[in-house]
């Protein structure tokens, strides 16, 4: 009999746990992989992907070396629950993740054309709360060859080389507060910012001509940096391809016109001379749908939407 009465007791207590603890499961269940940031870099890419809590991601690959034709890559979205892991899918992109001690394994299919030609696939292993997160430097853009992007188009220079990550790449804090936007474009899932920097005037009196020490063409999964949180605004953007300033007077100034069209490509940069009665073309540059920047030679072939006098 007591033998009896203790497996009732011991039934009863079992399931009287399984009515506490089963509320508690329900709750800490999630269909997204656990927020924070995974890493699988090795000796030759650095790769970074970024959960967020509602299961939204940014996946970020860079080529490690000396400046140069570095690659890199990077795609964003939102995964959703799949047979022992997660999924993602957009047009033919394809990526799985699956879960694996310390983190997950990734792999990607026939995502290249969208994200980048880069090998995303590996383990990625748990690093912790977003905030803990290193960033992901940014890879310079390859040296392109010239490019034509229509019949009539002439002959361009070839790319000016980008800025070696983490030497002299500003982070999208900096981008947000000293760099001024005059344009903003979109290659595939890529975010196309023309950012200026002015030189500040430190005599106090007001200068109606206006110098600047950089301009660039800046490569970005978002580039609305003013909604950005501390944390994303400290990382660096995927590139940034400087555009060389043009020589000019101590009593000239440059203005930037982005209003502008050559060939077939709407992602043209104008770049003239003020400080004179008659403002002069000094040159020009575009990027083309291959994130190349290139210089155009024949500017007089360059239309702008605003006037030049």
């Amino acid at each position: 009999m007591k033998s009896s009465s203790s497996l009732k007791t011991l039934s009863l207590l079992a399931a009287s746990l399984a009515c506490i603890t089963a509320p508690a499961m329900a709750a800490d269940y999630s269909p997204f992989p656990k927020a924070g940031v995974y890493d699988a870099s090795d000796n030759g890419f650095e790769r970074l992907l970024t959960v967020k809590p509602d299961g939204k991601f940014t996946l970020e690959v860079a080529e490690k070396g000396k400046p140069g034709n570095l690659r890199s890559g990077a795609g964003e979205g939102k995964l959703t629950d799949a047979p022992g892991g997660w999924s993602y899918a957009e047009g033919r992109c394809n990526m799985t993740l699956k879960r694996a001690a310390g983190g997950m394994q990734l792999h990607v299919e026939t995502c290249a054309s969208a994200w980048g030609d880069v090998p995303f696939d590996g383990k990625y292993k748990y690093q912790g709360e977003e905030v803990a997160a290193a960033p992901v430097k940014a890879a310079p853009a390859a040296v392109a060859a010239p490019v034509a992007t229509a019949k009539a188009a002439a002959p361009v220079a070839a790319v000016p080389p980008a800025a070696p990550a983490g030497n002299g790449l500003p982070s999208r804090k900096e981008l947000k507060d000293i760099w001024s936007g005059i344009s903003v474009a979109s290659i595939g899932n890529k975010h196309i910012l023309v950012a200026v920097k002015s030189i500040e005037n430190k005599s106090g009196v007001p200068n109606p001509i206006e110098q600047f020490s950089r301009a660039a063409f800046v490569i970005d999964t978002n580039i609305r940096y003013e909604e950005m949180s501390a944390t994303e605004l400290a990382k660096f953007p995927l590139q940034l391809i400087d555009i060389p300033l043009p020589a000019i007077g101590p009593k000239e100034g440059l203005e930037f016109k982005s209003d502008c069209v050559y060939g077939k490509s709407d992602k043209v940069i104008v770049i003239n001379r003020t400080g004179h009665p008659t403002i002069k073309r000094l040159s020009a540059w575009m990027m083309d749908n291959n994130l190349k920047v290139v210089e155009i030679k024949q500017i007089n072939k360059v239309n702008c939407a605003s006037p030049f006098y």
